[in-house]
């Protein structure tokens, strides 16, 4: 089983464990150096009494002088409030060893000198340093996990709406086919309708997933090429080649779907005479390549004089750039008869 340290941090603070750990370390440390001295019983008197003062002292300052002054740059008014609280708990403390008779009759002429006071005040300080510096570190280390859960949030929030982009687009693009089909009474509308169930279904159950199996995105993608294929017969030609096992791989879901659509709307879409569209899945231990190239046609259309400007592509860029920081290039390469895309992604 794996040691998760910030999980461990994060119930020490929510059970307010690292205020008992710590008491309970200091209370034994004074123990420890009172008890040459005067023995067991008056070591635990003074050093249950110090952890008193020096704990209301830290509170105190952690909690209202901080908040009150530090935080808000009165920094006069802090190191005023400071002293006063310092001189105030050195009194106490001397009172208490007084009333308690916890130290020996030939040492109490020294509790009201100058030298025990500032003793004192110095061991005063030093818990207040201590305790201060304990709670500037809980309070990054919350601020770096809520800054942690904000970006995370961010991401998954931009990947939701990416995709949001991305399954319209799609269903627009199918739909327009069907349309096509209907009008000229075509047989292979039902087929056509069949695969686009088949398509949405996936989007529906598998799309809004993390991450899916490379074998189930690579038969998505199949399903697609096989419904343009209905649409455009003979016309096009279409292969689809996968090297490798698949098996046991995951890939986010509807990474390549973007430059099988850009390969259609802006190469086999504008082409009139013979077009092909192929597709190529290179599957090895530590990632994979996919590479997709499709003819062009002799012209452009005007309203697309930007081939790669779609906002398929626009997306897919972004969400490589959110879920493979650093472990993805893309290559695209575009000559007068042929479009050409190179994906290498490292799992």
């Amino acid at each position: 089983m794996k040691f998760n340290t910030t999980l461990l941090l994060l119930k020490i603070i929510r059970y307010k464990i690292h205020h008992v750990l710590f008491w309970l370390f200091y209370f034994i440390l004074w123990i420890f150096l009172y008890e040459p001295a005067v023995g067991f019983n008056k070591a635990f008197e003074n050093a249950f009494m110090i952890i008193l003062l020096h704990g209301s002292a830290a509170y105190f300052n952690n909690y209202y002088l901080v908040p009150v002054f530090l935080r808000l740059r009165q920094y006069f008014m802090y190191f005023v409030s400071i002293f006063l609280t310092i001189s105030f708990i050195c009194f106490i403390h001397i009172v208490f060893l007084l009333w308690a008779d916890t130290i020996d009759d030939t040492e109490k002429y020294s509790l009201w000198t100058v030298e025990f006071f500032i003793n004192d005040a110095i061991s005063i300080s030093y818990t207040l340093a201590i305790t201060m510096t304990l709670m500037f570190f809980k309070q990054w280390f919350e601020k770096d996990r809520l800054a942690d859960k904000l970006e995370k949030l961010n991401i998954e929030t931009e990947l939701k709406y990416l995709k949001s982009q991305i399954n319209p687009h799609f269903l627009f693009n199918s739909l327009n086919s069907v349309y096509a089909l209907t009008l000229s009474k075509s047989d292979k509308a039902p087929e056509v309708i069949l695969k686009i169930s088949d398509i949405l279904r996936y989007i529906l159950y598998e799309g809004g997933e993390k991450v899916v199996g490379l074998k189930k995105e690579i038969e998505y993608i199949g399903n697609y090429l096989e419904l343009e294929k209905i649409r455009f017969g003979n016309r096009l030609e279409i292969k689809l080649e996968v090297i490798g096992d698949s098996s046991g791989k995951e890939i986010a879901p509807m990474i390549f779907l973007p430059f099988v659509e850009n390969s259609f709307k802006h190469g086999v879409n504008s082409n009139i005479g013979k077009s092909f569209v192929f597709i190529n899945f290179d599957i090895y231990e530590t990632g994979l390549t996919f590479e997709i190239k499709n003819n062009l046609p002799s012209h452009k259309p005007s309203e697309s004089p930007d081939y790669q400007g779609g906002i398929g592509i626009t997306n897919v860029k972004k969400r490589l750039n959110l879920l493979y920081p650093g472990k993805y290039t893309l290559a695209i390469e575009e000559s007068e008869k042929t479009y050409n895309v190179k994906l290498q992604i490292e799992w």
